[in-house]
């Protein structure tokens, strides 16, 4: 009987960890599809961006100490194939989601929570849909009224946590999780706006597609600086070769062969012909520092930049005209210049 009770005993004592251990293991990020186009990690130890992005979808105000979400691991922001923005977050107790969409629908903030296949999900901040179960939850948007149930469905095929869909075993996963800043990400150049584009084009050979070259970045803010640190590279061989040389190049300092590099991609050509950009980038000595303000870009030796940065660029925000990369927007709240540090 001893011998009985004691394997009784032993049994209850591992499912409980295997419970307990499944449940800690929970790849909750794999409600983030594994063709997303970019992806930003924003890790515990910067908890009001993740609290920001969040409210990006749910609106101002609404993510309290107990709103049921796990601030202890990264939130995540994504760019789905189809192009929509994404967020996702780790459940830590589905009840107080419960309560916390109960609140905002008796305040007007969000619709009745409606089930389908073991989730819920509701409209929140007027046309974004958010999605949870015990496990993650995961918001899009904007979402139009007549496409409502077609996305519900399609959050409900994410928060099944499929291995085989989800972007644990994708190359842009297992990148931003490499790099340990507090704010990281890694982002294919199509995603961003036109007038940040030229910048991370800088080597790429005229006709590459914005989908091959991608961008990998430490993103910090501070005061109304946001700050991008990083470089761009590509999975195409011919365009990593470019984006290389180019980079070798910089770092020498010769303008004329820097020169020779921009003349190669015709959006940078545009560059080159305008107001007197060429001239003035003959003149720099060394790594160069581009000021960029509405359609008016100006060129200059960089000063004071630490060894490891090739090349600054500075884009006033107010000359984007409201055109700012979505994925940026929980990080720009008082921010009026964007730097990207070619490292």
């Amino acid at each position: 009987m001893r011998k009985i009770l004691n394997t009784i005993l032993l049994a209850c004592l591992a499912i409980t960890a295997f419970v307990s251990c499944s449940k800690e293991d929970v790849k909750y990020y794999d409600a983030i599809p594994s063709q997303s186009k970019a992806l930003v990690r924003v890790a515990p130890e910067a908890k009001d961006r993740g609290v920001a992005a969040l409210e990006l979808f749910m609106g101002d105000g609404v993510i309290a100490d107990e709103s049921g979400v796990d601030f202890s691991v990264p939130v995540y922001l994504f760019a789905a194939p189809d192009g929509s923005l994404g967020v996702c977050a780790k459940v830590e107790d589905d009840a107080k989601v419960d309560d916390m969409l109960e609140a905002m629908a008796k305040s007007g903030k969000a619709s009745q929570p409606k089930e389908l296949k073991e989730c819920k999900y509701a409209v929140v901040n007027k046309n974004f849909l958010v999605a949870y179960n015990e496990n993650a939850l995961v918001a899009v948007g904007p979402v139009l009224a007549a496409e409502e149930s077609k996305v519900a469905k399609r959050l409900m095929r994410y928060l099944e946590l499929n291995a085989d869909r989800g972007v644990s075993s994708a190359d842009i996963f297992k990148d931003v999780e490499a790099d340990k800043s507090p704010i990281s990400l890694i982002a294919s150049v199509s995603v961003m706006p036109k007038k940040l584009v030229v910048p991370f084009l800088i080597g790429a050979p005229t006709g590459t597609s914005t989908d091959d070259v991608v961008l990998r970045a430490e993103v910090n803010v501070a005061d109304s600086l946001l700050t991008l640190k990083g470089r761009t590279t590509s999975s195409n061989l011919l365009v990593s070769q470019g984006i290389d040389n180019a980079m070798k190049m910089l770092a020498s300092g010769n303008s004329e062969e820097i020169i020779r590099v921009m003349e190669a991609n015709k959006d940078l050509q545009s560059m080159l012909n305008k107001g007197g950009f060429r001239e003035k980038l003959q003149k720099v000595q060394g790594r160069m520092l581009i000021t960029q303000s509405g359609n008016d870009a100006d060129v200059e030796t960089l000063q004071g930049a630490d060894d490891n940065t090739l090349m600054k660029v500075v884009l006033n925000l107010k000359s984007l005209d409201k055109e700012v990369l979505n994925l940026f927007e929980p990080f720009l709240g008082g921010v009026s210049r964007i730097e990207y540090e070619v490292r």
